[in-house]
């Protein structure tokens, strides 16, 4: 390699610091970027799973009779639940507005059309599904959901007053408790 002047050599150093610092400026920005990417989707996931008001629900099955349980505040009131296949994903069942004050506190029977004020006219499949997936809806601003396997809701030993939930066995008052409805007793 020939010789190089002093003024050559001081541009070529120069030239490769700057080559070297905008490598390394790339370099850190795009670890930047992934770390910023990742925590939004952390944070996102975190979000989703893990709702500010998390609700419960539950569900009972007598005999042919199919009820849930929404875990819900005092102030809140059912608007509409829906009842879908969860394998098929189609909607087998909605009632909207319970008429009973029980029923707008979130005890609702499935397939019972004189509870709400308005329902589909379907009626209970003779056949239950392998998986429900029960949507109760509170209002624009929130609405619980569960999926049930109709063979566990079945083999659960369930005491009067119980619902089979996906953290196991649970009364009404304990649903009701799950949320922080913002009240100051400890």
């Amino acid at each position: 390699m020939p010789s190089l002047r002093a003024t050559e050599l001081r541009h070529h150093t120069v030239r490769r610091r700057e080559h070297t610092i905008v490598v390394t400026a790339i370099t850190v920005s795009s670890v930047v970027v992934v770390l910023m990417a990742l925590g939004f989707w952390a944070f996102f996931v975190h979000s989703l799973s893990d709702p500010g008001s998390p609700g419960l629900v539950g569900m009972r099955i007598d005999g042919d009779t199919v009820t849930v349980k929404a875990g819900q505040c005092p102030q809140d009131r059912v608007r509409r639940i829906e009842v879908w296949d969860g394998d098929a994903e189609r909607l087998l069942w909605r009632g909207d507005k319970p008429r009973t004050e029980e029923g707008r506190r979130g005890l609702l029977p499935l397939w019972d059309g004189k509870a709400y004020r308005t329902s589909s006219p379907a009626g209970q499949p003779s056949e239950l599904p392998e998986t429900l997936d029960v949507t109760i809806d509170h209002g624009p601003e929130y609405g619980v959901a569960e999926v049930f396997d109709i063979a566990e809701v079945r083999a659960a030993a369930l005491p009067p007053g119980s619902y089979w939930t996906g953290d196991g066995v649970r009364t009404a008052e304990q649903l009701d408790g799950v949320l922080d409805c913002g009240s100051s007793s400890p």
